[in-house]
């Protein structure tokens, strides 16, 4: 049972983080910030903006540091 237990979440990790971590909590980290400017009345069409510039800085910031290596 712990065999299983290991694979599975062997299996969510790759599928979810793959290689590249900041992929992973970057946008995470993006969507938590937008949700908490959501209920401080921030306009959403501005949070919408900063999210959609927030995850592409973070793609960004990752192609970067793939292609440096």
């Amino acid at each position: 049972m712990i065999r299983f237990g290991r694979a599975f979440l062997r299996f969510w990790s790759d599928f979810l983080i793959g290689d590249r971590l900041e992929l992973f909590i970057g946008p995470v980290v993006a969507l938590i910030v937008a949700a908490l400017l959501v209920r401080a009345d921030v306009s959403s069409a501005v949070v919408g903006a900063l999210f959609f510039a927030a995850v592409a800085l973070i793609g960004a910031f990752s192609v970067g540091l793939a292609t440096r290596r």
